[in-house]
């Protein structure tokens, strides 16, 4: 039974690894379509471990399902990602340096704490639990600020960025890796009590980074040579 599962995992794996690479790659284009079937047969495995792997994706905000339509890569409006992230990135950095003196040993050491939490979830490969640690952190760090409007009005633009795209980290893991090592010289810069303007620049280029990463994986992937649905191209073994 125990090796059963373990086969069933490792299929599941693959299928996941697979699919993810060759999204990230821009061979699956935003939009087209997933045939289980197709992938199945590219894998030389059963539709069981590649719909598991679709599900995932889906979970991840990689793809999605519509009724009647079936599952398809995500597709992003970048331009209007782009105008809010970049606002965002201004806001959320300003509010950082205002949080910066109020933020107490105990909370900087919870921040810590969660980013470590954001490398092990990386570890893991699971993006989804990493999305929902960077989005606590971010709070975390700005809610203190002590300006209810700053804010709501962050708050306002994360829900309009979700609108958008939930998270775009699955697109670009390499920048969540990167994205941890800088919330680290961020803490840094608190705990030693850098000037608030080093920590707003600091903060804001943090963000527009993250933006720069998506931008330019997006700009690979529209350059893509088109196709139809997923699926049905050899795997070269």
């Amino acid at each position: 039974m125990g090796m059963s599962t373990g086969r069933a995992q490792a299929k599941y794996r693959e299928a996941y690894r697979y699919i993810h690479e060759r999204i990230l790659r821009g061979e699956f284009r935003p939009g087209q379509r997933v045939t289980i079937e197709a992938l199945s047969r590219e894998l030389r495995m059963s539709p069981t471990p590649v719909r598991e792997a679709v599900r995932q994706l889906e979970a991840e905000g990689l793809v999605t399902y519509r009724p009647h339509a079936g599952a398809r890569v995500a597709e992003v409006d970048g331009r209007a990602y782009a105008e809010v992230v970049s606002v965002r990135a201004v806001l959320e950095a300003w509010a950082t340096a205002l949080a910066a003196p109020r933020l107490a040993p105990s909370t900087l050491q919870r921040l810590r704490q969660l980013n470590t939490r954001m490398r092990e979830a990386l570890c893991r490969e699971d993006l989804v639990a990493f999305d929902r640690l960077n989005r606590r952190f971010h709070r975390a760090l700005y809610r203190p600020c002590g300006h209810r409007l700053l804010t709501e009005l962050l708050e306002s633009l994360r829900a309009r960025t979700d609108v958008v795209r939930q998270s775009i980290f699955p697109f670009i893991p390499d920048r969540a890796r990167q994205s941890v090592e800088e919330h680290d010289r961020l803490l840094d810069l608190l705990e030693q009590g850098a000037p608030p303007e080093e920590v707003e620049a600091f903060a804001r280029q943090h963000k527009l980074r993250t933006l720069e990463a998506y931008l330019r994986w997006a700009g690979g992937s529209l350059a893509a040579q088109t196709g139809a649905g997923i699926g049905g191209r050899s795997r070269g073994r």
